[in-house]
């Protein structure tokens, strides 16, 4: 333990030591293995990446763009609030430490008594304070076991069997198609007015047709149950094994042999067909993941499934109507078939959910083909700044130009625009009194292709739009507040993603696509 005292006596008794510059992006415990991956191995998604257990705590060289089940996270890349390994650090509660700022980095002296593959103990404290001591296997695998998750309950109801329209749909029918889509209608219920749409109109999906199609294809339900009943799935090193068993799976659901109701088809078809794009083509579709084991108060899931798009035209020209069904099919198993990916798997069993009443619904909406703006919004002051003043709340913003390029989900090399609007807490739908900072430019072009070696200097959005966003946001946020919190209390925000696009209207303006509870 002497190396381990070295570390705490240096992190409380000498303030202007180098590892000051090391960032606690979210506080907490872990004893794991330390897995050193190079950019290479994150952007091959190599085995040694693949093999991450929740025994291993990965010191990443560049930011993935997801991050399985671990015990903690170390990145030597600089993280946003927003980034995918801050928020599922955050949704697990698990230490993640950004030492990007760290002058050395590996050769700090707070990382160059450790090597690759040495087991630690990391506690990152809420005040910044660091602790990383050797450890053993054997201490990794206790702390896994008797680690406590909040329990997470998952409802369901399989009897209702239509497509139904958002219009139709709100927050209460979470059970029959999920809460992805049962917050989006609610959604556009509190936003959209005669003279505006600010949540598209769409349709969805009830879980009533992922249990049909898996009991319409025995040999798919038969390899659930194996999996369901083989003890190794359960064993945290097996990461490979439950890999390939899943994947097995997936590959089954995914073939054109099973079974898709064909009268399901031509009910979606007749409802794609009443849905045209700006210039009156039929547009494209796309089928979002709504499990009723996401977007959740106390679990979000979040990057967990798959969303995969319908197009009826190939090279410009309009499929048959074959055709058209034989799309439709692979692209509802696509969707039902990522139930069963590894990280869904692994991320349900961290948290105790049973894997046997996971079911799929979909969020149905036409497609933004070329948006101007793609981004995230908290309605709460997530920056990482020093606290607003008690009178004023915070709607904190990341977007990025373009659609080629994610925030939740960042390529190497890109920063999103960081923005935080300041806002009455007493009057927060107040647009006069909204301030706007811009804490960090984008560094994409403004064509939305390019990685500029520099931040671009133009705004990604005008003020307006900034304040109608957050506006919007706000809106939302003070009637979720009553569906999902019992109290009035300050801590409850949303997490919502949005679009700025002109294609529908002719010019530009917001649209909100997603809607859930935002887990601090």
């Amino acid at each position: 333990m002497k190396c381990g005292l070295f570390v705490v006596l240096f992190t409380l008794f000498t303030p202007n030591f180098a590892q000051a510059d090391a960032k606690v992006m979210n506080a907490g415990e872990a004893f794991g293995q330390l897995i050193y991956l190079s950019v290479e191995d994150v952007q091959g998604r190599s085995e040694k990446f693949q093999a991450l257990s929740p025994l291993s705590i990965p010191v990443f060289a560049e930011l993935p763009m997801e991050l399985s089940v671990v015990a903690g996270a170390i990145t030597l890349k600089q993280q946003n609030m927003l980034s995918h390994v801050q928020i599922k650090s955050r949704a697990r509660k698990t230490p993640n430490l950004d030492i990007s700022g760290l002058e050395g980095q590996l050769n700090n002296p707070l990382m160059n008594q450790f090597s690759d593959g040495d087991y630690v103990h990391m506690l990152l404290g809420r005040d910044g304070s660091i602790l990383l001591e050797p450890s053993t296997e054997e201490a990794a695998i206790e702390f896994s076991k008797r680690k406590n998750q909040e329990e997470v309950k998952i409802e369901f109801d399989l009897g209702p069997s239509d497509i139904f329209s958002t219009k139709d749909l709100g927050s209460k029918d979470f059970r029959i198609v999920g809460s992805k889509a049962a917050n989006y209608a609610e959604l556009a219920k509190i936003l959209n007015t005669p003279e505006r749409i600010i949540v598209r109109e769409g349709f969805a999906l009830p879980f009533y047709f992922y249990q049909e199609f898996v009991d319409s294809n025995p040999k798919i339900s038969d390899s659930i149950q194996k999996i369901l009943r083989d003890p190794l799935m359960k064993k945290l090193t097996k990461v490979s094994y439950r890999d390939k068993k899943l994947m097995d799976l997936r590959t089954l659901m995914m073939d054109e042999s099973s079974i898709v109701s064909d009268e399901l088809l031509v009910r979606l078809l007749e409802k794609t067909s009443q849905i045209k794009d700006a210039k009156g083509k039929l547009a494209k579709m796309k089928f979002r993941s709504s499990t009723n084991s996401e977007d959740l108060p106390n679990f979000n899931g979040a990057g967990l499934y798959t969303s995969a798009s319908f197009n009826p035209y190939k090279k410009k020209n309009e499929l048959g109507y074959d055709e058209k069904k034989k799309e439709l099919a692979n692209t509802l198993r696509e969707v039902w078939s990522s139930v069963w990916n590894l990280r869904a798997f692994d991320e349900r069993t961290y948290f105790g959910i049973p894997h046997k009443d996971v079911k799929m619904g979909m969020q149905i909406n036409p497609s933004y083909k070329n948006e101007d703006v793609d981004g995230v919004v908290v309605t709460k002051d997530a920056s990482g700044r020093p606290a607003l003043p008690e009178n004023r709340k915070g709607v904190y913003i990341e977007a990025q130009r373009g659609d080629d390029f994610s925030v939740a989900n960042p390529e190497p090399g890109t920063r999103p625009e960081q923005i935080l609007v300041s806002v009455d807490r007493n009057n927060p739908l107040d647009k006069s009194k909204y301030e706007i900072v811009i804490i960090q430019k984008s560094n994409i072009s403004d064509n939305g292709k390019e990685i500029l070696p520099n931040d671009n200097p133009n705004p990604i959005m005008s003020d307006l739009e900034i304040k109608d966003l957050a506006f919007q946001c706000l809106k939302a946020e003070n009637h979720f507040k009553t569906v999902f919190s019992t109290n009035d209390d300050d801590s409850f925000a949303l997490d919502l993603e949005f679009k700025v696009d002109s294609e529908n209207s002719g010019q530009r303006q917001v649209y909100l696509k997603q809607a859930r509870p935002y887990i601090d």
